[in-house]
């Protein structure tokens, strides 16, 4: 294992951040695997990447404080002999709300989780010292944004915010040797749904069903090994984008 294949992905214990963790894994690098509340998924993939003869470090923080966000990175480093390379920031809060009803509380929780501790966790990663050879980026974002809904007013804020940090990023931290990049998923698990009402959603695509993680982590490899893309988001949704706005039979 060599120190330049460290990855720090958040939102590492569930979902398509595990999934993406786990890719990881599997092309060899040391994996900085940060959860809040997951603990178990995230303990469970600590395991199974270590019988697997990988190396790893399990990295507790909660993100809705995005002041101690950028920590994670110089954790991190210390735990698997940094610099950490590759920065997925992949954690996500999703709730409902709109401009009628919104509270400070949950546009405050929502923004910061999105948008503010993703950015301090870039800040942290281009401040290494000494910085990666060839590091790189992955935010994660949502098709969704193409057509977003005011029922979800904090959470699209968030997202858009992340996407306007990607690309400024991308434009600062390119003189640096970092490339900034991001993915934006479709359907890929159900949520607060049945897997019955998932499968009938994907079918209503384009590409129809089928798509999953294992696709949100092509991406993200190809987005890794492209030595001459930055400041792109990459939509993998099997073409749900192109439905129109709202996405209503679908999102």
């Amino acid at each position: 294992m060599t120190v330049g294949k460290i990855a720090l992905v958040t939102g590492a214990g569930k979902r398509v951040g595990k999934a993406i963790a786990r890719g990881l894994a599997d092309d060899g690098y040391a994996l900085g695997l940060h959860y809040n509340s997951s603990a178990g998924g995230a303990q469970d993939l600590y395991v199974d990447i270590l019988a697997s003869g990988g190396k790893a470090a399990l990295l507790q923080k909660d993100l809705s404080q995005p002041d101690t966000a950028g920590d994670l990175v110089r954790e991190a480093a210390d735990a698997l002999g940094g610099p950490v390379s590759l920065l997925i920031n992949s954690a996500s809060a999703f709730d409902t709300d709109s401009l009628s009803d919104m509270t400070w509380d949950t546009w405050q929780f929502l923004m910061n989780v999105n948008a503010a501790a993703p950015v301090f966790l870039m800040k942290a990663f281009a401040d290494q010292d000494p910085l990666p050879e060839g590091g790189a980026i992955v935010n994660m974002l949502d098709t969704q944004m193409a057509s977003a809904s005011p029922e979800r007013f904090s959470y699209f804020c968030g997202k858009f915010a992340l996407d306007g940090a990607t690309r400024l990023a991308a434009f600062e931290l390119g003189p640096k040797g970092i490339r900034v990049n991001a993915v934006a998923p479709g359907l890929v698990l159900p949520s607060d749904q049945s897997q019955e009402n998932f499968e009938s959603r994907q079918k209503l695509t384009p590409l129809g069903p089928g798509l999953g993680p294992d696709d949100i982590v092509a991406a993200v490899r190809y987005l890794v090994a492209a030595k001459q893309v930055t400041g792109h988001t990459l939509v993998v949704d099997a073409g749900q984008r192109l439905m129109g706005f709202g996405n209503s039979p679908v999102g």
